[in-house]
């Protein structure tokens, strides 16, 4: 097995992934800042970030497991990363139904209902029936980390497996299969819910080990591609995410746009970013938008249940006000985004660090 590329930080990638987090709460918050959707195409977002997790897990940790590193202790580092933020949306979004129950009663949903929702959501048990409209009801932007889980374990799992021909074989079964499904759906916007839940898997395995093959891959071809560490390829790459996500063909033309974004734009947007030097001006910035993107990710949903709920009980119509009430609400949750990062996620998540160091020190 090739290794991976020499270890360090891929800035321009927390760049991407930052402006498409962004992207994916604007087009959420579409209702509160326009007519019609803003930025129709963001639901692509989920795709790029399954093929950024792909490489950069890769990146991380090929050698890592090579050298020794247990599914469990990789599972344990995965997790230790994920839930605790994962766990604070799905807690946020518990709150705003049992508030919602007290303020609006003629809505009220049984406690057991709400801890059914709870309990399965805590332990990543997606919910399949009529009843509910996304298999993470308490905070639907979850079903991407369902997913995301799901295919860093089956990474871990049979990673010696995972030749560069195994993964082209597997990247080229998955997309087959997601043609189908993106064919008959007429667009690749599902996983999301129990009717699609199932045609999330290739979704997912595509991007994400396409991921994988093209960071085995980088040291083939980075030498040939020297040009874009010089010029504003980067940048490019950036306004790239935007216009894609921008354009939303209609009728037949979807599936084609849909599956180009995420068989060749996105590989080749990734693929710059990881070849590309960063203006030293602007690595802070990109950083940030890096430490950001998944806290964004995972909460701007029940913030936007509990913000458009809270207007609902006192009668005040949010959609009546667009689009400051959206930009402010975007700027709310970046703004809470960053506070629970610094003040919740990474102190839990080095306090969880040690423990585990701890542990492993006494085994």
């Amino acid at each position: 097995m090739q290794p991976a590329a020499p270890r360090h930080v891929y800035l321009n990638l927390d760049a991407i992934r930052g402006v498409a987090a962004i992207s994916v709460m604007l087009y959420h918050f579409s209702p509160f800042l326009a007519d019609g959707k803003v930025l129709p195409s963001s639901y692509l977002a989920v795709d790029l970030f399954f093929l950024l997790s792909g490489f950069v897990i890769a990146h991380a940790y090929d050698r890592k497991i090579e050298n020794g590193m247990g599914f469990g202790t990789f599972l344990a580092i995965r997790l230790i990363r994920l839930y605790p933020l994962y766990l604070a949306g799905t807690l946020l979004g518990c709150l705003y139904l049992l508030i919602k129950n007290r303020l609006i009663p003629t809505e009220y949903i049984p406690l057991s209902e709400i801890g059914t929702q709870l309990t399965t959501g805590m332990l990543f048990i997606p919910l399949i029936g009529e009843a509910y409209h996304t298999i993470f009801p308490l905070n639907p932007a979850s079903w991407s980390l369902f997913f995301e889980l799901i295919v860093n374990i089956a990474y871990a799992a049979v990673f010696f497996l995972l030749s560069r021909r195994v993964l082209t074989v597997l990247v080229a079964a998955s997309l087959v299969l997601l043609i189908v499904a993106s064919v008959i759906a007429g667009t690749l916007d599902f996983g999301m819910t129990g009717k699609t839940i199932i045609s999330g898997l290739p979704r997912v395995s595509f991007s994400f080990f396409l991921g994988v093959l093209l960071c085995r891959s980088m040291a083939r071809y980075q030498d040939s591609l020297g040009f874009l560490r010089r010029g504003w390829w980067v940048e490019a790459a950036i306004l790239l995410t935007l216009i894609v996500f921008a354009i939303a063909p209609a009728g037949s033309a979807r599936v084609a746009y849909d599956l180009a974004c995420i068989a060749v734009v996105f590989p080749i947007m990734v693929v710059t970013g990881a070849v590309a030097s960063t203006a030293p001006r602007l690595a802070g910035i990109y950083g940030w938008l890096g430490r950001i993107s998944y806290p964004i990710y995972i909460i701007h949903t029940p913030m936007l249940m509990i913000i458009a709920g809270a207007g609902k009980a006192i009668s005040v119509d949010p959609f009546a006000h667009h689009p400051w009430f959206g930009i402010a609400m975007a700027v709310a949750v970046i703004v809470i985004a960053d506070v629970a990062t610094r003040i919740y996620d990474e102190p839990v998540r080095r306090f969880l660090q040690r423990q585990m160091q701890r542990s492993r020190a006494v085994a």
